[in-house]
Formats: C-alpha cells, structure tokens, sequence
C-alpha cells in the first residue's frame, strides 16, 4: 500500500498515513482535528540495486579505478620460444622452409 503525505491547512502540520487507492479521500487532520486537509506531493525512497544500471554500467573513472584494483592481477604472457634460424622477425622463416 502507498505512503500519502498530508498538509493540514489550519495548523501546519505534516504527517504520513498508509491508505489504500480505494480508501475514501482524507478530509479531518490527524493532528488538530480541523478539516482542509491537502496530499502533499513528496520524493519517494528510490535505490539501485544489481547489475543493469546507469551507475553500475557506466562508473566514474573514479568507481573504475577502484573496481579495476579489486580485479585480481593478469598472468604474464610467456613469450614464444625464438627462431633458432634467427630469421622470423622479418616475416620469413628459414626454419620452416
């Protein structure tokens, strides 16, 4: 069910009631008793959560740096064995031929 925030307009006070949409429209202060009662239109709690999201997908650099850390560290590459012909880094291969 809804959070409703109300405005009583004799006393000034806010307060919250959780109503059903088919409850009838509130018109008597919580607070005072006193009717002209209004909704107030208020921010809702709003949280993201999981993968899939704006500030998930696409971080600061900040945010990246510190999930780049957190990633454990690449293997070095072994480099290949070298040409015993000594001819490969010119693109042709004596040892092959």
């Amino acid at each position: 069910m809804p959070v409703y925030e109300y405005e009583c307009g004799s006393c000034g006070g806010r307060f919250e009631l959780i109503r059903k949409f088919s409850d009838p429209l509130l018109t008597e202060c919580t607070l005072c008793n006193a009717t002209g009662v209004r909704k107030v239109l208020s921010p809702t709690a709003f949280v993201l959560k999981g993968g899939g999201w704006y500030t998930s997908d696409y971080p600061s650099a900040e945010r990246k740096s510190a999930a780049d850390s957190e990633k454990p560290a690449a293997k070095p590459e072994t480099a290949a064995p070298a040409c015993p012909a000594g001819g490969c880094p010119s693109g042709a291969c004596p040892a092959k031929s």
